[in-house]
């Protein structure tokens, strides 16, 4: 049996750690699998959204395999960081919007999996952390480098340097998940997942790179959004969303969410 599933559910791809004895802890095998599969959806038009998450209720993913990091030499060790680097790198700026929905504990290098994710959904027994203090180490797959961007760094030091858990409702409160759910995380998951598949394409990959071209300063993002403006301007989707739009009535916007949802469908061109 594979130690990452995949399963198409219609648009959106999801991606399943399928370790549940040993709480889903990612292996070289998964990372090695991971960067495989979000290369060929970055690739395949007909996937318009990831979802990640982990087989059975205990654990999104309880952090990085410590029996196999326990056989490293420090060489091997800084290979094995710059590995998993590489590959949440890959998810992070994957073009197709990702969420990880977090059931159980997210831990260690299974929270910098969760947060390398551009959304987060926990069910409300979650508990997440960046634990590596306890074993004497730190975050290696960039959890110094997201965390702070997430959370703050007052906040993400406390994280790190103490390496306490969170629950859910504290996690949501510190903006370390964007929601909770009391049923089925991976539904709810999936239900966010196909209306954000339902957007354009083009559009939400080219939010996703303003967004994070904020990180390099003002000016560089207000380049880079007006030139996603303007590229959004030669797809044929936002022209019918706007003609759409116009028909309504008004001129200034629809009346109600479900009107404004409806003209922003489409396929990319």
């Amino acid at each position: 049996m594979a130690v990452l599933e995949r399963e198409r559910r219609g648009a959106v791809e999801v991606l399943t750690i399928n370790r549940p004895e040993r709480l889903n802890a990612i292996s070289r095998e998964v990372l090695a699998r991971l960067e495989h599969y979000v290369d060929e959806a970055a690739r395949d038009p007909a996937i318009r959204c990831i979802v990640v998450t982990g087989a059975g209720e205990k654990a999104f993913s309880a952090g990085a395999d410590i029996n196999e990091l326990s056989r490293l030499s420090p060489a091997q060790a800084l290979e094995l960081m710059g590995f998993g680097q590489r590959v949440f790198e890959a998810l992070e700026h994957s073009p197709k919007p990702v969420l990880a929905a977090v059931n159980g504990y997210a831990l260690g290098g299974g929270l910098e999996l969760a947060l390398a994710c551009d959304l987060r959904i926990a069910s409300t027994g979650a508990k997440l952390g960046q634990p590596e203090i306890t074993l004497a180490n730190v975050p290696g797959w960039g959890g110094t480098q997201r965390l702070p961007r997430v959370v703050g760094e007052s906040v993400a030091k406390d994280l790190v340097l103490t390496g306490r858990l969170v629950g859910a409702d504290e996690a949501l409160a510190l903006g370390l998940v964007n929601r909770t759910t009391d049923g089925p995380v991976l539904e709810a998951a999936l239900a966010l997942a196909d209306s954000l598949a339902s957007r354009s394409a083009v559009a939400l990959a080219l939010a996703k790179q303003a967004v994070h071209a904020a990180r390099a300063g003002r000016e560089q993002g207000y380049v880079v959004e007006r030139q996603a403006v303007a590229l959004c301007f030669t797809t044929a989707e936002q022209h019918e969303a706007v003609r759409s739009f116009l028909a309504k009535g008004t001129g200034t916007g629809p009346a109600t969410t479900e009107e404004a949802s409806t003209t922003q469908k489409g396929e990319p061109v």
